[in-house]
């Protein structure tokens, strides 16, 4: 089946690393509860599993959470799994109070990872009403105005910049998606360089 024009939807996925010790840890209490090891000794290791599951965002994927999805309405933003309390609940933005979408790369990643971490972020117009919660400018984007509550690490998920592009251009084809880092895909622009006029662009 086609997908719809009008909609893009990505969903939370269960990371290699984490489900593999998820599956290892099952795997290891179940073998020991075959064996007729004792209840405690398997009780503890499906406590352990069950904290690498919450851990890692395990419990979100399983559910199959919305991650980012865009259409006729707007872009949703989905909460982040794997923590209580998230600091950043899901949101949406409608298409009226979207300037650009802004892809960008931010840093260092979770778990020691120095490498930069794939981003997204939108760009509302200047006088847009205030998010819930996450109204300071997004740590690590270079463009303005990409409040933290409307950005998102591409982690545990996966961003089909076609299929973006594609779906922006037909629900809201004066929203621009650009990208202020290397890497420019297929109807991926440059940034407009705040104060420099209409299509001014960044180098």
């Amino acid at each position: 089946m086609l997908p719809d024009p009008g909609s893009y939807e990505e969903r939370y996925r269960l990371a290699g690393d984490v489900g593999w010790t998820l599956f290892g840890t099952l795997v290891f209490a179940g073998l020991g509860s075959v064996w007729h090891t004792s209840v405690i000794y398997t009780v503890f290791a499906l406590v352990v599993a069950a904290v690498a599951a919450r851990a890692g965002g395990v419990l979100a994927a399983a559910r199959r959470a919305v991650a980012f999805r865009t259409d006729y309405a707007g872009i949703t933003l989905g909460a982040v799994p794997g923590q209580l309390g998230s600091r950043r609940p899901a949101v949406l933005v409608p298409w009226e109070d979207v300037e650009q979408i802004v892809l960008y790369q931010a840093g260092p990643g979770s778990r020691g990872r120095s490498a930069p971490v794939s981003s997204i972020g939108i760009q509302r117009r200047a006088g847009a009403p205030p998010l819930a919660r996450g109204n300071e400018q997004a740590p690590g984007c270079p463009v303005p105005r990409v409040a933290a509550g409307a950005s998102r690490r591409i982690t545990g998920w996966r961003l089909d910049r076609d299929r973006l592009a594609a779906v922006t251009a037909a629900v809201a084809p004066g929203v621009p998606v650009v990208d202020a880092g290397p890497g420019l895909g297929p109807g991926i622009g440059r940034p407009e360089v705040p104060g420099a006029g209409n299509g001014a662009q960044v180098a």
